[in-house]
């Protein structure tokens, strides 16, 4: 009998994405801190050309260990936080995984969709923008009013290393129950149709590297650990963050809009909705302004292992469907004022 797969090397990646402008200089930040912040850029293993990056690196701030607790039980955890010029930060937490697959799946149910953790990566966020602040732009009453940012969170499972030799193939087939309810974070058995769909965006450059992409969580199985699909499910995930954001920006300014325009325009005024148009063209240039920066933000052309994991995880998240909102409600702008 072949010994039960265990994993000897992993990280559990969480992320907490927020949205907290339009734009963060990044080339300022540096003289905030006193000195240069790591330039997160993509690692390659695979061969690719070297214009495969971001368009504007992300700057990384690490940020110390803290002690989360789930589940009954205590993790360390490096945290780090991720700068994007396009107005997200994601704080990020690092925990070690040594796990069986039964300890693997409590792990997921225990933080997955934890509030405790995401209250603490705000924390940590608000300890950040207090340094920064004055580099970050913003919009007043951008989001219809309130003080919490908008945000995402996803979980990445990254194994390293088993107990035992494996391939892709054979994780799958042996494993893809399992792996499923780590990915839905499920402590019962998942029926055939949520197992299928659990696992149906999985995908392999070498025969022995997987990467399953679900819409709460990924697993990752990579012995070379190139970081390179991490940053491109993270890069998703903001892109996520800033269509949704700027979604219900657009909702926001378009009610205003109608509720002013059904209002009786003043006879004296020649121009009486001129207020409410400039506001109007104000919000479409600065969505459609953010999402270009963010879209183009980071370029995938000449690695299409890399560019199939950002399709598949577009496709897991529903990014085309997202655009498709905002462009639809950014046209309706348009309308109003022409």
């Amino acid at each position: 009998m072949s010994e039960s797969l265990a994993i000897e090397r992993g990280t559990l990646l969480l992320y907490y994405s927020f949205d907290v402008g339009e734009e963060i200089y990044l080339d300022r930040i540096e003289e905030i801190f006193g000195e240069a912040p790591v330039a997160s850029r993509l690692v390659y293993e695979r061969l690719t050309p070297a214009y495969v990056q971001y368009r504007k690196a992300p700057l990384l701030v690490k940020m110390g260990s803290i002690e989360l607790e789930a589940g009954g039980e205590s993790h360390t955890a490096a945290c780090q936080a991720k700068l994007y010029d396009f107005g997200v930060v994601t704080v990020v937490f690092k925990i070690p995984l040594h796990h069986s697959f039964q300890s693997l799946i409590n792990l997921s149910v225990s933080v997955i969709g934890n509030p405790a953790f995401q209250q603490t990566a705000r924390s940590l966020l608000d300890r950040l923008l207090h340094e920064i602040l004055d580099e970050v732009v913003q919009t007043p009453d951008q989001h219809g009013g309130g003080d919490e940012p908008e945000w995402e969170d996803y979980a990445i499972f990254s194994i390293e290393r088993f107990n035992r030799l494996t391939s892709a193939q054979e994780l799958l087939a042996s494993h893809a129950k399992d792996i499923a309810r780590v990915l839905r974070s499920e402590s019962e058995p998942l029926s055939q149709w949520e197992l299928a769909d659990a696992t149906k965006q999985s995908l392999s450059h070498y025969e022995n590297d997987l990467t399953v992409v679900d819409w709460n969580a990924a697993l990752i199985f990579d012995p070379r650990q190139s970081y390179d699909v991490p940053d491109v499910l993270e890069y998703v995930v903001a892109m996520l963050l800033e269509l949704r954001t700027y979604d219900a920006l657009l909702d926001h300014a378009l009610d205003k809009a109608y509720d002013d325009l059904e209002k009786r325009p003043q006879l004296l005024s020649l121009r009486p909705f001129a207020k409410t148009i400039n506001y109007l063209l104000e919000v479409k240039l600065d969505v459609s302004q953010v999402i270009e920066r963010a879209k183009n933000s980071l370029k995938l052309i000449g690695d299409l292992y890399l560019a199939r994991i950002y399709s598949a995880a577009a496709t897991r998240f529903s990014l085309p469907t997202w655009e498709a909102s905002v462009q639809e409600k950014l046209d309706t702008v348009q309308s109003l004022y022409m």
